[in-house]
């Protein structure tokens, strides 16, 4: 995010340039609709800022929650500095003087980087930091759903019997055991496009279509039946640790709490599974970054999961396990229904297990 920050600031000397960023930050920004939700969420009850039976924007910190795994922006910016986030205020204010050695620690948390430490002063002393950083995100999650929708809109049809092969998201929605409002099933899709394009756009590039369809599949795995989308999380770093249990998995990945393996214990179960536990579980791993990014995954799935139990407006609310097998069928199709929208250029053959049946 400091990165992101940067490079989108960097031209913040030159008005002209400032104002060009602003605007094509703000053309990026696709407004998210009003929701409701019958009943409080479970696992992440204020991360959308929405009460129950009250219709209302989502708050921008649940993207903040997502990414992040902060509760907020700026909580994000703190964790960021550590111990040394008041020195930061203190320095971005102004009251008092900086002593050299506390500069030097404030740059390292910014990898060293003095235009982007003066940045985030400058943004804080403004009062303008948590909303930059908000744009900013918001601008990119923009950018990914429109790119996401633009790629599944295609037509193809059947070669035997001409029906149309690509789903429609309202009449999908209506073939499942729960009642969501168009504004509530159309969030719940933008949040699965959003973590699809994260794992898909790396391959998109040489990454070949048997890879990318391995990436859908295995994103979709994180909700199979059986267990908590936390513990297939887990099960995965259990397999890079060849550790046969989680009190193994504890031991191999140097928990240091009194009892390491009961709170990976909790977090199978549907416990928070927090960024720290996904950072600290996975440190001793020689190439951590691909299960760190599906630690998130996991954790955008269970907030999807939870968002659809919280929005069932029937009669007999979805279970959890329920509403992850409709999130897990959703995530599937959705991965179809692009591959469908874009086939007619590349035809490439997909898997059975990714071949929807012709629409009626």
């Amino acid at each position: 995010m400091f990165l992101e920050l940067r490079m989108a600031d960097r031209g913040n000397v030159e008005t002209l340039q400032d104002n060009t960023a602003r605007t094509l930050q703000g053309a990026l920004i696709q407004p998210f609709e009003e929701l409701t939700i019958q009943r409080a969420m479970t696992l992440f009850p204020t991360a959308l800022g929405l009460l129950p039976g009250c219709q209302g924007l989502p708050s921008d910190d649940f993207l903040a929650n997502l990414l992040t795994g902060r509760r907020s922006f700026l909580a994000y910016i703190r964790r960021g500095f550590g111990r040394d986030f008041k020195n930061f205020e203190n320095y971005a204010l102004q009251k008092v003087r900086t002593s050299p050695a506390v500069r030097a620690r404030l740059l390292n948390a910014v990898g060293s980087d003095e235009q982007l430490l003066e940045l985030l002063a400058e943004l804080l002393r403004n009062g303008v930091l948590a909303q930059r950083l908000a744009g900013l995100t918001r601008a990119g999650e923009g950018f990914l759903y429109m790119l996401m929708r633009a790629s599944s809109s295609g037509s193809c049809k059947c070669s035997n019997c001409g029906a149309e092969m690509v789903s429609q998201s309202a009449p999908w929605w209506a073939g499942q055991r729960c009642v969501l409002g168009e504004a509530e099933s159309r969030f719940v899709d933008r949040v699965l496009y959003d973590v699809l394009a994260v794992s898909l756009i790396p391959l998109m590039f040489g990454g070949g279509w048997s890879r990318r369809i391995q990436a859908a599949d295995s994103l979709a795995s994180l909700c199979d039946a059986g267990a908590h989308p936390f513990r297939h999380w887990l099960a995965l770093v259990q397999r890079a640790y060849r550790a046969k249990d989680l009190t193994a998995l504890a031991t191999r990945a140097g928990l240091d709490s009194q009892f390491p393996d009961s709170h990976l214990q909790r977090c199978g179960r549907g416990e928070m599974l927090t960024v720290d536990t996904i950072t600290s579980v996975t440190a001793r791993l020689r190439a951590p970054d691909t299960l760190r990014t599906q630690g998130m995954h996991a954790r955008a799935l269970a907030f999807t999961i939870d968002f659809l139990v919280a929005a069932d407006s029937s009669q007999e609310p979805l279970t959890w396990s329920e509403a992850q097998a409709v999130v897990a069928a959703r995530v599937r199709q959705l991965a179809t229904d692009l591959w469908l929208s874009i086939s007619k250029s590349v035809r490439p053959v997909p898997p059975q297990h990714l071949e929807p049946e012709p629409l009626k």
